[in-house]
């Protein structure tokens, strides 16, 4: 066998395939569902579309906004925040003052209940005298104390144990 019969081998041929027949319904309904895809494909590429506008759009701004703080150095809720504050001092204002109107009626009640009250502990006072009021002693409830015997420490005896160091006999 040689080189030349190996790779000039004739190659079979192929029988071409027969095409599937389809009767004109099947190939209506095969139209209308490709028109429907298409359809849905076309409305899918929009929606996409419209969406990568929209996020290009705030991306913009954002840069927009990065630059006009850097250039001009100002955020655009300080300018909102100075007329905010001089709202705030202006209703810190009216709550003192209307806190100031309110006082004078508060006094007024509050000496009434002072008076009211002094005259209460004066009568209290002089029906005291007029009873002779003795308290009765307290009578005071003593708790037993219970003692328990403490008990002696016991001594231990010391035993006799030889000190390898030392080389002699130890106590303990």
């Amino acid at each position: 066998m040689s080189d030349t019969e190996i790779f000039d081998k004739p190659k079979p041929e192929k029988k071409p395939k027969k095409k599937r027949e389809m009767t004109e319904e099947q190939k209506e309904v095969l139209k209308e569902r490709l028109k429907k895809g298409r359809e849905t494909a076309l409305k899918n590429r929009q929606k996409k579309a419209l969406e990568k506008k929209i996020d290009k759009q705030e991306e913009e701004k954002a840069r927009d906004e990065k630059i006009a703080k850097h250039v001009l150095k100002k955020n655009p809720v300080d300018e909102n925040l100075a007329e905010l504050k001089a709202e705030l001092k202006e209703l810190r204002a009216e709550m003192a003052a209307m806190k100031k109107a309110k006082e004078p009626e508060k006094v007024e009640e509050i000496k009434i209940q002072i008076e009211e009250k002094k005259e209460e502990i004066q009568e209290v006072k002089v029906i005291e005298k007029k009873v002779d009021f003795e308290p009765e002693p307290e009578i005071v409830k003593e708790n037993p104390v219970i003692t328990t015997p403490i008990p002696v420490p016991v001594p231990v005896p010391k035993r006799k144990v030889f000190n390898t160091k030392l080389g002699q006999f130890v106590y303990r």
